[in-house]
């Protein structure tokens, strides 16, 4: 679309959309200089004869970056040209992110959107607008810099003294210290026992709110139980130090909690279901399953895929895939495959592969196999040898064999990664088989499409866009059984 040059203030548009953002809502409100309604008062100030489409808001988004919803949305709207302008309390409402922001103002400009600011009276509509807006943006970035190179100072001047920031569930601060919570302290040892022992988080996350009065999510409760301040650790740039509070933990539970939240980091069986054609194939770089998360856009629905382990924590999370079109997806998945079954008819070192993979296996499985009977058999001869003869001692006999045990669990494990050591398939018949798959594929249920394609394709790995919008046939890479 051609970059429409808008005149100035006399022909400026007459569809606006009101944008607001706030940092962190909590704690604020009424008369705070950043809260929604001081926000949204001033922008119909400024823009008052224009016509409102819409308020769009992003609450408790940071401007850093822009991967927001309230933008996305704005997005689709200039796309549909519903909007002539884009009105902002302050131009650091907009983005604290000089390079994010500019390109992101052009994107608006060659859809033909105006940006108004409240605050500055800036209308890009003007060359003058547009140079103004330039360098509040600079100056935004530098103001954002600043505070968060301070609060980061303070942050770690505290924890060198042992000082948590903040006041996590189960602490109060008290001259000038954390100290337990005297009903809330002992609520969320009891929580960690509890959870330790094995009760369901969901009984658990009941007890915590008949104790505070006030529910709590389940996930909030297992990222409240990540974070090693309860253990009596505070942290500083990534690095765990002594903390001068009490903690509500020992050393061993806190390990079996960890280690419980950590098997259970799963995508649920419900998310699994055959629902969908791909479903448990694709996976985010980091080996988590990903998920169909059905989104409305304007008047219809589409599938998009989202990485269930793709949030934020304390510990750190996975950075997700974005939201990339299930249908893209799935499309690009049958264009491998696809191709796969072409290579597969004319490549003849396949053949040869093939045949190299059959001869190293049996090789391989045949020794793994010897030296298992032999240190089974070595374990029989020590049992004998200590009963009948008894010149072994106690001692010597457990050391012996513990030895012997670790040895056939490593041999047991390496020889269940060679599998039944069967021959891979014939790249003719293999060929066959993918496009018979790929002609029935229309007529087939989701269950028989997720049945049918674990055959050929072992993983599907989707990564996150290295740019904004970039297409999902970049970013899918199959992975096949042979």
């Amino acid at each position: 679309m051609p970059r429409r040059r808008l005149a100035a203030v006399p022909d400026r548009p007459g569809r606006v959309v009101a944008y607001v953002r706030v940092s962190a809502l909590a704690g604020r409100g009424g008369e705070d200089f950043h809260s929604p309604d001081v926000q949204l008062a001033a922008i119909r100030r400024t823009t008052a004869g224009l016509q409102e489409i819409a308020v769009v808001e992003d609450i408790d988004r940071t401007g850093r970056h822009f991967a927001r919803e309230g933008i996305e949305q704005i997005r689709a709207m200039a796309q549909a040209q519903q909007i002539d302008a884009l009105a902002v309390y302050d131009v650091s409402r907009l983005g604290r992110n000089v390079r994010e922001s500019l390109t992101f103002l052009n994107w608006l400009a060659d859809h033909g959107v105006t940006i108004l600011s409240a605050c500055e009276q800036v209308d890009t509509s003007t060359p003058a607008g547009r140079l103004m807006l330039t360098n509040m943006l600079a100056i935004a970035e530098y103001r954002s810099d600043e505070i968060g190179r301070g609060w980061s100072a303070t942050i770690a001047r505290r924890a060198e003294r042992g000082q948590h920031h903040g006041k996590p569930l189960g602490y109060i601060h008290k001259d000038k210290r954390m100290v337990p919570d005297p009903v809330l302290g002992p609520a969320m040892a009891e929580v960690f026992r509890r959870y330790a022992t094995g009760e369901r988080i969901a009984d658990v996350a009941a007890y915590l709110a008949a104790v505070r009065g006030k529910p709590i999510h389940t996930a909030n409760l297992k990222k409240a139980m990540r974070n090693p301040v309860y253990r009596g650790y505070v942290v500083a740039a990534g690095e765990l130090l002594p903390g001068d509070h009490e903690p509500l933990v020992d050393e061993e539970t806190w390990q079996k909690v960890q280690d419980r939240i950590a098997a259970e980091a799963t995508t649920p069986a419900r998310h699994l279901a055959p629902t969908w054609s791909l479903v448990g194939l694709c996976e985010c770089p980091a080996g988590h399953k990903l998920q169909r998360q059905p989104i409305k856009r304007r008047d219809r629905y589409e599938d998009r895929l989202v990485c269930g382990m793709g949030r934020g924590g304390v510990a750190g999370k996975c950075p997700g895939v974005g939201r990339p079109l299930l249908d893209r997806v799935e499309a690009e998945t049958l264009r491998q495959v696809a191709s796969y079954a072409s290579r597969l008819r004319t490549d003849h070192a396949a053949r040869a592969a093939r045949l190299a993979h059959l001869t190293t296996a049996r090789a391989d499985r045949a020794s793994l196999e010897r030296e298992l009977a032999r240190t089974r058999a070595a374990m029989v001869r020590l049992t004998k040898m200590r009963a009948l003869d008894g010149d072994i001692s106690e001692q010597v006999y457990r050391e012996t064999m513990a030895e012997l045990r670790q040895a056939e669990t490593a041999a047991a494990a390496e020889l269940a990664k060679l599998g039944t050591g069967e021959l891979p398939p014939d790249p003719e018949q293999a060929a066959g088989a993918v496009e018979a798959l790929l002609s029935m594929w229309p007529q087939m249920t989701y269950a028989e499409k997720g049945k049918a394609l674990r055959s050929v394709v072992r993983r599907i790995v989707v990564r996150p866009a290295a740019f904004w919008r970039e297409p999902e046939d970049k970013r899918v890479d199959v992975q096949f059984r042979w």
